[in-house]
């Protein structure tokens, strides 16, 4: 059976000063191999910021998303934890 996996959080900005949410996707459930990585665009000056962003904004977009995937593919396999 197919899978994703996406992973959501916020790392320290790689090309500079702040922390950004970032988003990580595998194509298969084991997270195995290559990732691809989205960066949020916007740059917060502390961890909590981000992390505020991440779960205001990027989470309520990663719910739908992982909810039309489980809805239009039935033959996916669709997890979903909420980490804190």
């Amino acid at each position: 059976m197919p899978g994703l996996r996406m992973k959501g959080g916020v790392r320290s900005n790689s090309t500079g000063d702040g922390f950004i949410a970032i988003v990580h996707t595998w194509d298969n459930i084991e997270c195995r191999g290559e990732l691809t990585e989205w960066r949020s665009p916007e740059v917060f000056p502390t961890e909590e910021a981000a992390m505020q962003y991440h779960k205001t904004s990027i989470r309520p977009m990663l719910e739908q998303l992982v909810a039309k995937v489980a809805k239009e593919t039935p033959r996916t396999k669709v997890i979903h934890r909420k980490l804190e």
